[in-house]
């Protein structure tokens, strides 16, 4: 049937003469003042953009009466440049008449259609190479590179509503070389749009005025006879209540006749009313058809393929610590409510659980693949979050308006007011513009005070942890998980972290020059500054913030155990000496842990309960008076491990016993590294590490 409408469109489309008109108005032989790349220079980029005509740029043009759009012509922005042009695979156009005025589009895509709200193309567009354009002004118009036949459309300019032109396209859809730009006009152009640059289905996006591309409207003065129709609810829960709108069309002066409406695809007319109401019971998808006759034209029909939908789902979940150490309670948030649930807490594809609301025990400070499929009914949806299990965070805000390359580095200063410490799990970051879904990695630098004064000196930060994620889009939180925990003791440090994959956004300056402070009992982060490669030149911005979450647990909550870097050594003659751990001291593991750049291969490791006090006095204890100048104890001697290796490398290897009382113990390490002739104390100090036995 609805090819049939199709070709009764065509029909009396044709049977007209084909007309033209250049939208803005006034562009149709001068070029716009202006270009733009949303969206057919966005080549691989994803898009979805809405521009919205106001009804004068057809009534000043003479058309004031109904018309069938049945082209649409893109033109290309001038440019000195020849451009090689290629193939959208996959576009989908709408064409609406507005639901709003141009000039008050909502940030809701969905809220700026009208009721008329049709897919006109889905599928390919092939974009043209363009010419090269002489810079004589005023410039040449260049061609129309895309030349689109839609699906017929009515719309009646003389009505004053304005006409919605709806393109959206995924990342993936372009196969090709150069793009142009597309010529537009901005000043007092009456045209206004709304896009969204991370995502083709996100609901809403951002408002911009007086920015209308230049479009070649091919059209049919509106004649015969075409059936239309239009339903205030078109999915939800069954029962389902759906009242229909007939927007048939026809050009006989005695208007309309008759309508038949089929409203479930049986073929069997349910109704006869030119707006008629229907109540969907079951579960399903349902076609629906109106026939409208006239008295001098053969009768029309269009169907619209499954266009009621009922108990169609959208499965969503949160969770949160339930109780200590790692029982959380997860909540199903699914809508409409489903009637059924399949839970998979660890990504093993087997069913964990059939409650709606489970409780489950998972690892802390790790990430774990949870599903969800929900069921209503008929229908199912499934979703799957990789849910990061950190019983504490602290975010600074998610509203960036600057932004930065993969391989940039944002910097903050961290105050650990916790006395025991933190165990930093992993991060969150706003990957900015970087494509939905793309893989990046982070790499975590952390050295002792603050990073003022240190952000072009690598060798005053020790690279303490990495972590990977998937960007989720501008001002959203993409995790990233570190592979082992960072702990950090009470004190004061500056952190650095390098995203490399994705872009870094940050949000502009503090109030009046001064970092902004985000505070919790247990630690506060002031945000910050940022550089554009790893502590080499480049360029510096201060002060910035630093959009994102730090992660972490304490002794009060999991005690996750972890290891971490929390001052630097002096360096000796093979430089400074690293304490590196492979993994972490968890009850009833054993943590090794290697000291580096040892000219003897031998080293003394010390223990502490302390990293402030020791029996030499305070900490940290100057050692220039024992002859070796710029060196620091930094550690408790309360034991000593004299460690023997080889290839300048010695491992110490601590086997922890399997004690709950042991949770929460906080160590401290720092080797005492033997380097005869060097200074007169014949020795340098390792950097100094904390360390806190847990799970």
């Amino acid at each position: 049937m609805r090819f049939a409408f199709l070709l009764s469109a065509a029909a009396f489309a044709a049977a007209a003469t084909a007309q033209s008109v250049v939208i803005p108005n006034g562009l149709a032989t001068a070029e716009g003042n202006s270009s733009t790349a949303y969206p057919w220079s966005r080549a691989a980029a994803v898009i979805h953009v809405q521009y919205c005509y106001d009804s004068t740029h057809f009534t000043n043009q003479g058309v004031n009466t109904p018309i069938m759009i049945n082209r649409l012509k893109w033109r290309a922005n001038s440019s000195v440049t020849a451009t090689a042009g290629g193939t959208y695979s996959n576009v989908l156009v709408d064409i609406s008449t507005a639901a709003v005025d141009q000039a008050a589009l909502t940030t809701t895509f969905a809220s700026n259609h009208g009721p008329d709200r049709a897919n006109v193309h889905t599928g390919s567009v092939p974009v043209l190479p363009t010419p090269s354009v002489p810079t004589t002004s005023p410039l040449t118009p260049s061609i129309y590179y895309i030349d689109l036949p839609v699906t017929p459309f009515l719309y009646d300019p003389s009505s004053g509503s304005d006409l919605l032109i709806d393109v959206a396209f995924p990342a993936a859809s372009w196969v090709g070389g150069t793009v142009a730009a597309v010529d537009c006009q901005t000043t007092g152009a009456l045209v206004s749009r709304m896009y969204n640059l991370t995502s083709d289905t996100a609901a809403t996006g951002t408002f911009q005025a007086n920015v209308g591309l230049t479009v070649e409207v091919g059209y049919a003065p509106a004649s015969g006879i075409s059936a239309n129709f239009t339903a205030n609810v078109t999915a939800g829960p069954s029962p389902l209540a759906v009242t229909f709108t007939d927007q048939s069309f026809t050009s006989d002066p005695g208007g309309i006749t008759g309508w038949a409406w089929d409203f479930d695809g049986d073929n069997v007319i349910d109704s006869n009313l030119q707006n008629p109401s229907h109540v969907y019971t079951a579960c399903g998808d349902f076609n629906v058809s109106l026939t409208v006759t006239d008295a001098s034209h053969p009768a029309a029909t269009l169907t619209k393929t499954a266009y009621i939908k009922t108990d169609d789902i959208v499965a969503s979940f949160t969770y949160a610590l339930l109780a200590a150490p790692n029982f959380f309670q997860f909540t199903d948030t699914s809508t409409p409510a489903a009637t059924a649930w399949d839970w998979d807490f660890n990504g093993d594809n087997i069913t964990d659980s059939t409650l709606q609301n489970p409780v489950a025990q998972l690892p802390l400070c790790q990430s774990a693949t949870v599903r969800l499929i929900a069921t209503r009914n008929c229908k199912s949806d499934t979703t799957t979050q990789t849910a990061f299990l950190a019983p504490n965070s602290l975010t600074t805000l998610f509203a960036a308006s600057n932004g930065g390359s993969s391989g940039w580095i944002v910097m903050l200063d961290v105050q650990v007011a916790n006395p025991q410490g933190i165990n930093i799990c992993g991060f969150d970051h706003n990957t900015g513009t970087t494509a939905l879904g793309t893989p990046f990695t982070a790499n975590v630098y952390v050295t002792d005070g603050s990073y003022v004064g240190k952000d072009n000196n690598i060798a005053l930060w020790r690279l303490v942890g990495t972590g990977a994620g998937t960007a989720k889009g501008d001002n959203q939180h993409s995790t990233t998980p570190l592979a082992m925990p960072v702990y950090l003791p009470f004190g004061n440090y500056g952190i650095a972290i390098q995203l490399n994959g994705a872009s870094v956004r940050y949000t502009g300056t503090g109030t009046g020059g001064s970092q902004v402070l985000y505070s919790n009992s247990d630690l506060t982060v002031a945000v910050g500054a940022v550089r554009s490669t790893l502590f080499n030149n480049g360029s510096f911005f201060t002060i910035r913030q630093w959009n994102g979450t730090v992660h972490y647990d304490t002794v009060g909550s999991a005690a996750t155990a972890g290891y971490g870097f929390f001052a630097p050594g002096c360096a000796g003659s093979l430089g400074i000496t690293n304490l590196v751990h492979s993994n972490r001291p968890q009850l009833g593991n054993t943590l090794n842990v290697t000291a580096n750049n040892l000219p003897l291969s031998v080293a003394i490791l010390m223990v502490g309960f302390s990293n402030t006090t020791s029996t030499f006095g305070p900490l940290p204890l100057d050692a220039t008076a024992f002859g070796a100048p710029g060196c620091f104890g930094r550690v408790s001697p309360d034991a000593t491990a004299f460690l023997i290796g080889g290839g300048n490398t010695a491992s110490w290897n601590f086997g922890v016993p399997n004690a709950a009382g042991l949770i929460g113990l906080l160590l401290f390490n720092q080797a005492l590294v033997p380097d005869p002739g060097f200074n007169a104390l014949g020795a340098v100090f390792s950097d100094a590490t904390g360390m806190m036995i847990g799970n």
